[in-house]
């Protein structure tokens, strides 16, 4: 990686999601509908309230007329003398421009009526009023719409109307002077909104602080104490995460240590079978030399490449993709490559394969099969066998490898996989880095596999079961 292209992280980036802004927009943008919503259901009840009641007054009004009428009626009948009875009129005629309703001005118009004469009528009375059916109806004129209400009692009729446009005037002026309130309730409300959404954020906000100034160092996990419970879940994956980072920095620091460690010995060797070459002048020991110090040079080649390996399987980033692999053709390949080495030693490498294939990475599965059995002949005497068996079991494929060799103990057991652990057998020569084993049991655990260890051929040497999933 380049120094140059190296970009610090800033928490200054554009077009960034904001919790603050979601939840303001959806706060006051809810309160905005649901204001509306009361605004209209209000004017809805309101409307239909007021209706009632100016319907009810023309009521109130039809009926009042209509009970003063009858009392110059009654009077007619009796018989009492035509002064009196027109007395009783006036005073009637009266009596009806007195009552509450007329007070309403040119928005209300009457006429009443007695055995189909006039008696009294209002001077605003609309044209086609005295054809309006019985009880309320509606009528539009050329200048307005009218609510119209025929009464009847005997032979008097009465007819009521009442402007509408009266009627919008008043439900719209009683409706601001209700919701009126309302309105500067709304920034009010939408400041308490916005103070209440930041207080309730600022535990976040609080945490990205925290988080923020620590140093790339330390990855101890975020404590849960000041942390709202509704992000518990997110913080825990994060301190997840931060333990997973914390172990694999740990494991990095351990097999940097131990490679160094490791590595001392044959740079070390090498640096004396260096010095004694040069200073000697014999051509044979000088020939003996350059042989220890290719064998120093080779031993630390491999050394550091199982290292890099290692450490490849170790930082969860395989870059090969998963895949078709035919293990019966990857234990081919193996035993091709190790032929000479066994044949070097005297040892019979045998392979007994069945056809199988699982999804897989090819190379690590080679490099898994070549360790086990690079193993095998290592530490199997001369004159041994060594046994590769590839076989198919629903819905797994196994790989075993066994020989005749003097096996491990119950203690080794145990610690055969641990890095850089070398067997203690006799017959092993020395060579091995004792990263092997550990490079084998991270390849399985990448392809979700299991590794047993049991005795070997003949009941003797050691035998290593591989089974892996046809399917990850």
């Amino acid at each position: 990686m380049h120094v140059g292209s190296f970009k610090p992280f800033s928490r200054t980036t554009t077009h960034k999601p904001s919790v603050r802004r979601l939840l303001l927009a959806w706060l006051l943008g809810s309160f905005v509908v649901t204001w509306l919503m009361v605004i209209a259901f209000t004017y809805y009840l309101s409307t239909n309230k007021i209706e009632r009641f100016f319907d009810e007054d023309m009521l109130d009004f039809g009926q009042a007329a209509l009970n003063i009428l009858s009392v110059a009626t009654r009077d007619e009948r009796l018989g009492r003398s035509a002064d009196v009875t027109q007395q009783t009129i006036e005073a009637s005629r009266e009596a009806i421009k007195g009552l509450p309703l007329l007070h309403r001005g040119g928005v209300l118009a009457y006429t009443l009526w007695q055995n189909g004469e006039a008696v009294l009528s209002s001077a605003n009375m609309p044209e086609g009023f005295t054809h309006a059916p019985d009880g309320f109806s509606s009528l539009k004129t050329a200048n307005a719409q009218w609510r119209v209400l025929n009464m009847q009692q005997g032979e008097m009729n009465v007819w009521v109307g009442e402007n509408i446009s009266y009627r919008r005037h008043t439900i719209n002026t009683l409706l601001i002077y209700a919701l009126f309130p309302l309105l500067p309730a709304f920034p009010l409300l939408a400041l308490m909104i916005w103070f209440s959404v930041s207080r309730g954020l600022s535990p976040l906000q609080a945490m990205q602080e925290e988080v923020h100034k620590r140093s790339d160092r330390n990855l101890e996990p975020i404590a849960l104490a000041r942390v709202p419970v509704e992000v518990h879940g997110l913080v825990g994956e994060l301190n997840l995460l931060l333990e997973r980072l914390r172990n694999a920095l740990e494991a990095e620091r351990r097999l940097t240590g131990d490679a160094a460690h490791e590595i001392r010995t044959p740079l070390a060797a090498l640096r004396t079978h260096v010095q004694v070459v040069l200073r000697s002048t014999d051509p044979q020991f000088q020939a003996h030399g350059l042989q220890q110090i290719n064998r120093s040079v080779t031993r630390i080649t491999t050394l550091m490449e199982q290292i890099l390996l290692l450490a490849r399987l170790d930082s969860d980033a395989l870059i090969e993709e998963f895949y078709p692999v035919d293990l019966s053709t990857v234990a081919e390949a193996v035993e091709a490559d190790l032929a000479v080495q066994a044949f070097d030693k005297r040892i019979s490498l045998s392979l007994d394969q069945t056809p199988v294939r699982i999804i897989g990475i090819e190379v690590w599965l080679k490099i898994l099969l070549r360790n086990l059995v690079s193993n095998a002949i290592r530490y199997t005497p001369a004159g041994g066998h060594v046994s590769v068996r590839v076989e198919h079991h629903d819905p797994h494929a196994v790989v075993s490898v066994m020989d005749d060799g003097p096996g491990i103990t119950a203690e080794e057991e145990k610690a055969i996989f641990k890095r850089f652990y070398r067997g203690t057998a006799a017959s092993g020569d020395g060579q091995g880095s004792g990263l092997g084993l550990p490079i084998v049991k991270r390849i399985i655990e990448v392809h979700k596999g299991t590794i047993v260890l049991s005795q070997g051929l003949h009941g003797r040497g050691l035998g290593v079961t591989v089974t892996l999933p046809k399917r990850i």
